[in-house]
């Protein structure tokens, strides 16, 4: 249910609801590096840029899809997810997977702690 309350998010761009799921100070690794985020802010203005590339390129939409959840600690979850991407029509157009740690908060609301994404090609899942 988080991760589907988050792909909604970014489908409709609301980068409030967006940046809610991550916890902060939070980690980002991809092969561009290595990003600390330490404000709620820096979510807001990647997935800004994000939102903006994937309605340039007809993308209009994502869901995931969990493949992998593992308890790694009382707080902690690990979570290996597929995302497709879909255009107006519906039809996937690419994919991304990720791997999250999820921390539940003293709140008790899950949020991303460490992100690891990599793109992968349609039906090549």
């Amino acid at each position: 249910t988080f991760l589907e309350r988050f792909g909604d998010s970014l489908s409709r761009g609301d980068l409030k609801a967006a940046s809610g799921a991550w916890a902060i100070p939070a980690l980002v690794l991809s092969d561009e590096g290595v990003v600390a985020v330490s404000k709620a802010s820096e979510v807001e203005e990647f997935f800004a840029k994000a939102t903006e590339w994937y309605r340039s390129q007809g993308l209009v939409a994502t869901k995931p899809e969990v493949e992998r959840i593992e308890s790694v600690a009382e707080r902690l979850t690990a979570v290996d997810v597929r995302w497709p991407t879909f255009d107006a029509a519906g039809q996937e157009k690419t994919s991304e997977r990720s791997h999250y740690i999820l921390e539940q908060g003293r709140d008790g609301q899950l949020r991303i702690r460490l992100a690891l994404t990599r793109t992968t090609e349609p039906g090549k899942h």
